[in-house]
């Protein structure tokens, strides 16, 4: 306790060095946190807007469904299952859909498409589809007509109130067909999904395709990913021998998470080299602040303070002086990466084009996880805290003499 109080005493004896020193960790520990959050964030949301308007973060469907995605595999509503998914705390929002491909058809130009029948409550539960309408409105039960993504509705000089035409294969091999006016139009992130995705009500997908009460999947959100594993296999326990199939995004999308593991990878050599230059500015700091003490240790030492003693409490004082610069930091920079996350930064020019070629849309949203923060002024504080041991062995070392004459 009494070398504590030493420590802090002489921290704020010299405003000035305790200035520098503080000020070298908290623009370390700003630094690291902004490169990390940044990372994470442009992938966070990347796989939030994947996940969201296609497989869900879990996905139940009929057994086989995934390897040709036909109507064929489409199950019955079952209410057994429903109790199941609503039971489940994990699970913050689930919705049902009926996906199949289609031709869409406008004048001359024809694109292949994915139709997607939605229950339109639930639907936007999951993936806040109202949020994402530029033009026209969202859908409700009692509609009949279509909305189609942005950039679909260019490919095929569409505007609300227009008229598409859906060519398609139903249930057990009949033809789909059917003319839809365009209530909205949305602007989805993802550029390779804005080009080719529709929306109608689940009641007329399912007269299109001629498929009764019967749904290709059920998209599932969840409240934590470190999760996943154990809901999945707990649904398939409750739901086995009905003849579901229940996979994770991860397994439906593995090339996102390829890319994702991937960036991490990078993210963890970027971070190394950032570490290092930060570790010799922090050594650098500690350097100058020892070598303009030598004079004060000096005179300690000679009036008989053992070096043991003061090399203690030199370290105590640079851990303090650590934690200090890694709290307000931390404390500083959440208001930014806050802001940040809900007002993300929008890539325009040639870096908005370069993200649009990998299907990223060009914005960066921070990560607002609390564990981004912590992790990295943990590490900042390692970093700190094992320099300041080097003041140990350069007081050993230290000359009397010569360091009262410096």
């Amino acid at each position: 306790m009494m070398y504590l109080k030493l420590a802090w005493r002489n921290m704020w004896r010299s405003r000035r060095r305790t200035l520098i020193t503080v000020s070298s960790i908290f623009f370390a520990v700003i630094f690291a946190i902004l490169m990390r959050v940044a990372v994470i964030g442009i992938f966070e949301k990347l796989i939030a807007d994947t996940v969201s308007l296609s497989s869900g973060y879990i996905q139940v469907h009929h057994s086989g469904y995934w390897e040709n995605r036909s109507v064929d595999s489409t199950f019955e509503e079952s209410p057994k299952l429903t109790a199941i998914l609503n039971h489940q705390q994990e699970i913050t929002s689930w919705t049902p859909r009926l996906e199949s491909f289609a031709l869409a058809s406008s004048g001359d130009r024809t694109k292949g498409i994915l139709v997607s029948g939605i229950d339109p409550q639930k639907e936007n539960s999951v993936s806040h589809l109202s949020n994402k309408i530029i033009s026209g409105r969202y859908l409700s039960n009692g509609d009949k007509g279509i909305i189609i993504a942005e950039g679909l509705a260019a490919y095929l000089k569409l505007k609300v109130n227009d008229t598409v035409v859906l060519i398609g294969q139903g249930y057990e091999g009949n033809m789909a067909s059917g003319k839809y006016p365009v209530i909205g139009i949305a602007k989805l992130g993802i550029p390779e999904m804005n080009k080719g995705m529709a929306w109608l009500p689940m009641a007329s997908a399912q007269e299109l395709l001629s498929t009764g009460a019967r749904y290709t999947s059920l998209s599932l959100l969840i409240n934590d990913q470190n999760k996943l594993d154990d809901l999945k296999q707990s649904l398939i326990k409750q739901t086995k021998g009905a003849g579901y199939e229940i996979m994770t995004w991860k397994e439906m999308i593995p090339e996102l998470d390829q890319l994702f593991q991937a960036k991490m990878a990078q993210n963890v050599i970027m971070s190394g080299v950032l570490y290092l230059v930060i570790a010799f500015g922090i050594f650098g700091t500690i350097l100058m602040m020892l070598n303009e003490r030598l004079h004060e240790f000096g005179i300690l030492i000679a009036i008989g303070m053992k070096k043991g003693l003061l090399a203690g409490v030199v370290v105590i004082e640079m851990v303090l002086m650590s934690v200090v610069g890694v709290i307000l930091g931390m404390v500083c920079i959440y208001p930014v990466v806050l802001y940040y996350h809900e007002h993300p930064i929008k890539l325009t020019g040639d870096m908005g084009k370069s993200t649009e070629l990998y299907n990223i849309e060009p914005v960066i949203q921070m990560s607002n996880n609390l564990s981004n923060f912590i992790i990295q002024g943990y590490v900042v504080l390692m970093i700190a805290t094992v320099l300041s041991l080097y003041a140990i062995f350069k007081i050993h070392k230290i000359k009397v003499i010569d360091a009262i004459n410096s």
